[in-house]
């Protein structure tokens, strides 16, 4: 969902560059409170593809929390638990309330459009939304909890999951149609050359929070495997942008738009999506 305590209240036609876009994302989409303007703000519409960066942050922020966790041994699920927690409290819950209103919106028995998108925009939470919600929780929890068990491994899935959740928005925005809510802009454009960008950006990025990784684990004495590293990453970056078309395929279809709850929804099912990818392949042992 997307929050408009920070927006302008009007359009002059400024446009910024990559650094305030992030400024404005920054502000926009953590608990971080940063001084915007309409400068920043267009530039964020524009350069949507710079979302990773947040993610970036919001994995670093959940890996050192984690990283704490596992130096004071605390169990599994209690990490698996602070790895949701913390980017979802560093996030102002604004992706999750997203989930919430998808999840009314898109179990609407009637199949008519208008009362798809009037569930959509209910402000209560209905049994879909919750329903839909606490699925997406419990599967993230559990695969975190599985992940865990690996010698560093919740901290390496925290880092890269935040990472590729956003380039899942940005796909998700990609191969959307604008509605007229304030996300509008960023939807409509954002085209498919905005998500190669992020798809390039995403991929730089996890290759630092993996070397930051690698550093921690030589520091801890743990094991690291490159190739597994390797093969999670690559097929996390498949797996958002996969996410993001179905999700924007199955929200155009239904509610005829893709919106800001419909970004949030993407973030947090697509960091599930990806993280039941890293279990499989951490289970096979590739």
């Amino acid at each position: 969902m997307t929050d408009d305590s920070s927006a302008p209240a009007e359009t002059n036609g400024s446009q910024g560059g990559f650094t305030d876009a992030v400024k404005c994302m920054v502000s926009f989409f953590t608990i971080i409170r940063i001084d915007v303007g309409q400068k920043e703000f267009d530039a964020m519409e524009r350069r949507f593809w710079a979302a990773p960066v947040v993610g970036f942050l919001n994995g670093l922020l959940a890996a050192a929390v984690c990283l704490a966790l596992v130096l004071l041994s605390a169990s599994i699920l209690l990490q698996a638990v602070a790895a949701l927690a913390t980017v979802m409290v560093f996030s102002k819950f604004l992706h999750f309330d997203g989930l919430t209103d998808f999840g009314d919106g898109i179990v609407v028995s009637s199949g008519r459009r208008e009362d798809h998108v009037r569930a959509l925009k209910d402000s209560l939470i209905g049994a879909g939304g919750f329903g839909v919600a606490l699925t997406v929780v419990l599967v993230t929890v559990a695969c975190y909890a599985d992940i865990a068990w690996y010698e560093g491994g919740i901290m390496a899935a925290v880092f890269a999951a935040e990472v590729l959740a956003k380039n899942a928005q940005v796909a998700a925005a990609a191969f959307g149609e604008p509605g007229n809510g304030m996300a509008s802009r960023q939807v409509g454009l954002t085209d498919r050359a905005s998500l190669v960008k992020s798809v390039i950006l995403s991929a730089i990025l996890l290759a630092v929070a993996s070397l930051i990784h690698f550093g921690v684990c030589r520091l801890l004495g743990y094991g690291f495997d490159w190739v597994i590293m390797a093969v999670c990453m690559a097929l996390g970056l498949v797996l958002s942008v996969a996410t993001g078309r179905v999700m924007a395929s199955a929200a155009n279809r239904v509610f005829g738009f893709v919106n800001g709850d419909i970004l949030g929804a993407t973030n947090e099912i697509s960091r599930a999506v990806m993280l039941l990818g890293t279990v499989v392949v951490l289970g096979l042992g590739i």
